[in-house]
């Protein structure tokens, strides 16, 4: 039933929290799709799901059931050693299927943005025309341009910049739904921090107020 549902194999129910997220884990190791979405993930040993679970759980309860449910996320699977073409990464999305992949791997800071940033790749994918990448683009330089995808690009790194000129790592400057995604995930996790620096950053100020407008549009869609 899990495989018809998402089009991952060797997976198994885990948990299923009271806003209707299954948390699915690896039985086996998996493989599923191709070419640039190409995915694949490994088993983990129990304790280490147990923690991240407990993680993972956590940053769920910042959201409602009825946001969760206008976004339209159902399922959340833990595992490690997370390739996406091939590529390492700490998270994946799949906002067709309804799902996030999340890389236990990861250390717990990173592991808890990345929750985020995954999440917002879901609104992203719902609420396309709230948060369009031509409004975001014109918020940078005239100079600047995004690569033409994510993994056509070498702006991998996920730490924090001291200096922002408009961007808070290296891999917001890869794509605009990346760099959306970025600026989600420290809002979600380490606003304070990124607030002092849009004081002095216009671009990112620019850029975090139609983040918070547009989650406001949907916190109000149908209500």
């Amino acid at each position: 039933q899990i495989y018809e549902l998402i089009k991952i194999p060797n997976l198994k129910l885990y948990k299923t929290d009271d806003k209707d997220i299954r948390f699915l884990i690896a039985d086996k190791n998996f493989s599923a799709g191709v070419g640039i979405n190409s995915v694949n993930c490994e088993k983990s040993e129990y304790n280490k799901i147990k923690s991240k679970f407990y993680l993972t759980k956590k940053n769920i309860d910042y959201y409602s059931k009825d946001f969760l449910k206008k976004i339209n996320l159902k399922f959340i699977i833990l595992c490690k050693n997370l390739t996406i073409s091939d590529i390492p990464a700490i998270g994946f999305a799949n906002p067709e299927m309804k799902t996030i992949i999340l890389n236990i791997n990861s250390n717990e800071k990173i592991f808890q943005r990345v929750i985020h940033h995954e999440i917002f790749h879901i609104i992203h994918n719902s609420f396309e025309e709230i948060f369009d990448e031509s409004v975001w683009s014109n918020f940078n330089n005239k100079s600047f341009k995004y690569a033409e995808c994510s993994t056509c690009s070498n702006r991998l790194d996920l730490d924090l910049y001291d200096k922002t000129n408009g961007f808070l790592t290296e891999y917001s400057k890869s794509i605009a739904s990346e760099d959306m995604a970025e600026v989600y995930s420290f809002l979600m996790t380490d606003k304070i921090t990124i607030k002092k620096k849009a004081t002095n950053d216009p671009i990112l100020f620019n850029k975090i107020e139609y983040i918070k407008s547009g989650i406001d549009k949907i916190k109000k869609f149908n209500d």
